[in-house]
């Protein structure tokens, strides 16, 4: 308001000045708190001013600064240690040592060993000299040189920063800006989110884990760290960013470690250089990490994002795509909306989910449904999420769960082309079916078809194709596909079992149906689900026409022994008569009465009404599923290139699973990465390996995260040894 010049204030019809307030920047801590992070500097601010402003790659000004915090009781350790990225444990730790010493037991004068610096200059110069020696030999060169004694590991740790500082830059160099002059240039800094660089040994390393790093150009061909990188953000990062965490999870699941609770049991030490970092993280790191990605609500970008870049590979196949649900069960206390579980043949709490495959059974995307939603009812869903990522025509197969004829019109509608099972056997004469073959995948089929036209629910009419085994046993089949061979139709729905294979194979080796934790919301009150009153009435309605079947037989039975057992004529259906009709009028009673009050009560009901349940937020399953889909998507990637290096195709997976499990060594040299791997003691399994790691070597893959060349290699086995 002090800008403004008296003849501004004068005239009083002028419209009056609107003074637009910058939005505040940053992210809140507390009630009043702020921090701000751009171009490499920190600022912690109360309200609108500064009261904090240091280097965010000075550790003794951000430990400072947290000790304050701390002290001051503006809000709670797990939040400052949630924005410094460090455990609230070290919080404690830090205000603990600022309590007893001061500022001077939290920043000491200088850290380390208070008497001179060993690494001299001379040292350095022995060191940058000669950086390709280990470090046990140039220990003995910085001794003989300078006469000084280092220590081996020390020397390890020297080597390394060598190596990192004649390395290129990953990221381009920033000029360092004052905080205020930033936040009145852009009102919108951008925060640092930048990846933490790779590290990889300086010397050879034996890694009981370097089988997993077969999968590198796997990782490189389906995108998974692009994809990750252009959804997620850790803000403030200092050691394990997007890409470690990806790593970490997209390897578990490799090794058959399905939950984030078996990184626990891992040697961190030998994991770590396997994802590019000195050590793998814990377990209370991933989960804190995997809190941080769920707030973003990126998980189905996510996936988007990976199906893309799979079909503009050409990854998977969509021409034609498999539609099937799969249910997880869920055994709490908690009361969950309850799911037909087709395996066990009843209804069960748990959580239900479409999936949607290609034809070689690979996994594309999937939809996850909080009730009992039909095929049926959830297909327009899938159609769209399918839609949102393939520009192209499809057809979808899928079993009798989509038995509808209303949803078959909706697929002609929408130029969908579909196949899937008809109910129930046609009992077709023998006379009408004729003899086919065709050649599917390589392989000749011969089977005897018959085809005719139907029509379901005033829908149609549709092909109808039916299959005839030796037994007699008929399976018909409904599609819309009109120039496509009946035989080629049949292969292609008795294909759908690769689907099935999916599920169990993922539910055995990748933990598809484990739950990572528990967070609770409320339901959604309109979503319509099957009335449970209704299914009582049904259960009761069952038992009384069984009983009043029971009854009749027991009858009518005691009518043909009349002859037997009596020797006057009539007898028995006098004693029927007295103890039975009666029994039989009440229950015909009781049945009509049941058929009454089933017409009454509604089929399904609003959850609501249903009665209180709960629903799981699955965010976080919802990226690691996406992770471990991943992992399925490159063991086939892989298992293409097997194949052609191993002779039986039946072990080829159980193969490659073990490849996985090799220890080997990985060393650093001036062209790239080099991993040896242990040889395997079968002479046909060496051969494969080799033949599989000259085929890798071929595509110049790079070591995750960065554009360092990695190559293969296999070390001689102990028979091969020449005597």
């Amino acid at each position: 308001m002090l800008s403004l010049g008296m003849d501004s204030i004068s005239r009083t019809d002028a419209p009056p000045t609107l003074v637009e307030l910058q939005p505040q920047l940053g992210t809140p801590i507390g009630k009043r708190l702020r921090v701000l992070q751009s171009d490499g500097q920190c600022a912690v601010f109360f309200g609108d001013t500064v009261i904090h402003l240091y280097d965010a790659h000075d550790s003794g000004a951000r430990a400072a600064t947290i000790a304050l915090l701390a002290r001051a009781r503006v809000t709670t350790d797990s939040e400052l240690g949630e924005m410094f990225d460090c455990h609230r444990n070290t919080v404690g730790r830090i205000e603990r040592r600022f309590e007893e010493g001061g500022m001077a037991g939290v920043v000491p004068a200088k850290r380390g060993p208070k008497g001179p610096h060993k690494v001299t200059p001379a040292v350095m110069e022995v060191i940058k000299e000669l950086p390709n020696l280990s470090s046990g030999e140039l220990t003995r060169a910085i001794k003989q040189r300078t006469g000084i004694r280092l220590n081996r590991t020390y020397v390890s740790s020297l080597i390394k920063k060598v190596r990192e500082t004649e390395q290129p830059q990953l990221w381009p160099a920033v000029e360092p800006e004052s905080v205020v002059e930033e936040l009145v240039v852009r009102p919108e800094p951008v925060l640092e989110t930048r990846e933490p660089p790779v590290a990889l040994p300086g010397e050879p390393r034996r890694i009981r884990y370097l089988g997993a790093a077969l999968y590198y150009p796997a990782l490189q061909a389906l995108g998974l760290l692009e994809a990750a990188a252009s959804c997620f953000r850790f803000p403030g990062v200092r050691r394990f960013g997007v890409r470690a965490v990806m790593l970490t999870l997209f390897f578990l699941s490799l090794s058959g470690e399905t939950t984030v609770e078996a990184a626990k049991h891992l040697r961190r030490w030998e994991f770590g250089p396997l994802v590019g970092v000195g050590r793998a993280p814990a377990v209370k790191t991933l989960r804190r990490k995997l809190g941080a990605l769920i707030k973003q609500g990126q998980a189905t970008h996510f996936g988007e994002i990976l199906v893309r870049r799979w079909v503009e590979r050409g990854l998977v196949a969509t021409a034609y795509l498999y539609v099937d649900g799969h249910v997880k069960a869920y055994t709490g206390k908690r009361k969950l909306a309850e799911c037909w579980n087709a395996q066990r043949r009843m209804p069960l709490p748990g959580l239900l989910s479409y999936f949607v495959n290609d034809q070689e059974g690979r996994p594309l995307l999937f939809v996850t449904e909080e009730a009992d939603a039909s095929l049926a009812e959830a297909m327009p869903k899938l159609v769209a999420a399918i839609r949102q990522v393939l520009k192209t025509p499809f057809t979808v197969i899928f079993d009798r769960g989509g038995y509808d004829g209303k949803l078959f019109a909706w697929l002609k509608r929408e130029q969908i082309d579909f196949i899937t099972y008809q109910r129930g056997e046609p009992g077709l004469p023998v006379a009408q079916f004729r003899r086919r073959e065709y050649r599917f995948e390589g392989r000749r089929v011969r089977m005897q078809l018959a085809e005719d036209q139907i029509r379901v629910g005033g829908s149609g009419p549709w092909r109808r194709i039916v299959v005839r085994t030796k037994t007699g046993h008929q399976t018909a089949i409904l599609t819309s596909l009109a120039n496509v061979a009946s035989a080629k139709i049949a292969c292609l729905m008795f294909a759908r079992w690769r689907q099935e294979n999916f599920f169990k194979y993922s539910k055995e080796h990748h933990g598809l149906d484990q739950l990572l934790g528990y967070a609770w919301a409320e339901a959604d009150g309109a979503r319509l689900v099957p009335n449970p009153e209704r299914k009582l009435v049904e259960r009761e309605l069952k038992a009384r026409r069984q009983e009043l079947a029971q009854q009749k037989a027991a009858m009518g039975q005691v009518l043909l022994d009349e002859p037997r057992n009596s020797g006057h004529t009539g007898h028995g259906i006098k004693i029927a008569q007295r103890g039975t009709v009666g029994e039989l009028r009440a229950l015909e009673k009781e049945i009509a009465r049941l058929e009454n009050r089933r017409a009454e009560t509604p089929k399904r009901i609003s959850l609501a009404e249903a009665g209180p349940r709960a629903v799981l937020r699955l965010e976080q399953k919802a990226i690691v599923d996406r992770v471990k889909m991943t992992a399925y998507n490159a063991e086939e990637w892989l298992l293409d290139l097997l194949v052609c290096h191993y002779p039986n195709k039946h072990d080829v997976r159980a193969l490659l699973r073990s490849f996985a499990q090799l220890a080997g060594e990985i060393r650093t040299t001036p062209a790239g990465v080099l991993i040896t791997f242990d040889p395997p003691d079968l002479p046909l399994q060496r051969e494969a390996l080799r033949g599989l790691c000259a085929d890798l070597n071929q595509l110049s893959a790079t070591f995750p995260g960065t554009e360092i060349p990695v190559s293969y290699a296999v070390a001689m086995h102990h028979s091969e040894a020449v005597p």
